[in-house]
């Protein structure tokens, strides 16, 4: 579908010039992936760290002479028309330059990435959100006002939601009814009240692979807290149209065989109140400390139906797992590889002007915001991966009717009441920073959606 045509674009050295705003593990991949493929280049990078920049570069055999710091949009136009590697602190420069694409926003920063997407849309480039941590805040205004400029807003082929999102699109086109969708984690039972001092420990990292792939502590302890797979679902709800059948997803203990049982109906003999839900399997016993013999780990499934006998017979032929009363089958990916498939979302968007995924303008799941420990009046909330709080995922109609505050606004946010371990916060039990650009953005969101419902 792209190399023919990315092929072609290298021959006519025309390659799709490429911004990436923010350089952690997942840009420093990135640019290594974009590094070894035709037709494509990254072109650009901002980082507040410089030194990460240009060790993305380096690393993946760009010579220190080829790349050239830049203070302002002239300089990094001068710099990629001479062929240069412009790095910068201003992902606005990347928004702003005439020569860009298509930008990656990949800091996983709420207030970073609604400023940043707004600029990259409004300027007319198409932009690829890893950044599911903004995409669940105010990805549906971004993708309105992507829509209205003609430019592409798309989450991430590679990770999770970007990966089942296909999955999802490939079973609909076939006529196959979606039971559920989701990923596989690994969540302990100790995990939930993971802080970012834990991150090297859990994760075993030396201080090596801490530096040489510039790993985040609060980005990776959202991992291991379960924030990032409740965001992630939040994500993959919005794109798909499949709410969570209840707070924070069943997440239960699961081999991977199982998945098509245990994701059916209540009367099928599963743990279901609905189809058409996003979900989690844990790869983690029950007893919170070992690991199942089969489990999915960090792939990605979908449960899919069909009522026809002989649609049936032929996926159990094929060794489908089944379940829900033989009418379920299984379909999965042990896998799913981040960065490496990145460059698929750039290249659908540019070459064909397409999503991986995208959210709906109306959300039906939102990120809450929930105390990670008793939290005190006047305690600052740190938002995903931090200290205070974690994310779970909610119905958007309860999250509203609730009056709900979501994760992606809760950094800097400050509590007007003492707040117990679990409770979930509502908007009237903190004071929101009113200068911050996402908070502004969301509501407009919020705006634009209720106008619809009257509408």
């Amino acid at each position: 579908m792209f190399s023919s045509l990315l092929a072609q674009r290298a021959a006519e050295n025309n390659p799709i010039k490429v911004g990436i705003i923010g350089m952690g593990k997942f840009g420093g991949g990135l640019v290594a992936q974009l590094s070894r493929m035709q037709g494509m280049k990254a072109c650009a990078i901002a980082d507040i760290n410089l030194e990460h920049a240009k060790h993305a570069y380096t690393a993946s055999g760009v010579p220190e002479e080829a790349i050239q710091v830049v203070q302002n949009v002239e300089e990094m136009n001068e710099a990629i028309h001479r062929g240069k590697r412009a790095i910068t602190e201003d992902g606005l420069l990347i928004a702003r330059s005439d020569l860009v694409d298509v930008v990656v926003e990949a800091t996983g920063i709420p207030e970073v990435g609604a400023r940043m997407g707004y600029h990259v849309v409004t300027n007319n480039k198409h932009l690829v959100m890893v950044n599911v941590e903004t995409d669940v805040t105010v990805g549906p205004i971004l993708k309105r006002l992507a829509d209205s400029a003609g430019v592409v807003y798309t989450l991430v082929d590679g990770d999770q939601p970007g990966v089942t999102m296909n999955m999802v699109e490939w079973a609909r086109t076939l006529g196959f009814e979606i039971v559920a969708a989701g990923r596989g984690t690994v969540f302990y039972g100790d995990d939930r009240q993971g802080t970012p001092d834990t991150v090297p420990s859990r994760f075993g990292f030396d201080e090596e692979t801490i530096a040489r792939r510039t790993i985040n502590f609060k980005i990776y302890n959202s991992f291991r807290d379960g924030t990032k797979a409740q965001i992630e679902m939040t994500a993959l709800a919005n794109m798909a149209d499949l709410p969570p059948d209840m707070r924070g997803m069943h997440e239960p203990s699961v081999n991977i065989a199982d998945i098509p049982r245990v994701f059916s109906l209540l009367e099928e003999g599963g743990i279901l109140s609905q189809h058409g839900v996003v979900e989690l399997a844990n790869s983690v016993a029950e007893d919170g400390k070992t690991t199942l013999n089969s489990p999915l780990r960090m792939g990605v499934f979908v449960v899919i139906r069909t009522d026809h006998p002989f649609i049936q017979e032929d996926l159990t032929s094929y060794h489908l797992y089944p379940g829900g009363n033989g009418k379920n089958f299984l379909l999965y990916r042990p896998y799913h590889l981040v960065a490496v498939e990145a460059p698929i979302s750039i290249a659908k968007a540019a070459l064909y002007g397409q999503p991986t995924g995208a959210p709906l303008h109306k959300p039906v799941a939102e990120v809450i915001t929930v105390a990670k420990r008793n939290l005190k009046k006047g305690e600052k909330l740190d938002g995903s991966g931090g200290y205070t709080v974690n994310g779970l995922i909610e119905k958007a109609e309860i999250a509203r009717t609730e009056n709900l505050l979501p994760l992606g606004l809760s950094f800097g946010a400050k509590l007007k009441q003492d707040v117990a371990q679990g409770t979930a916060i509502a908007y009237d039990m903190v004071e929101l920073d009113e200068d911050s650009f996402v908070l502004k953005l969301r509501r407009l969101q919020d705006a634009t959606v209720q106008t619809s419902e009257v509408s």
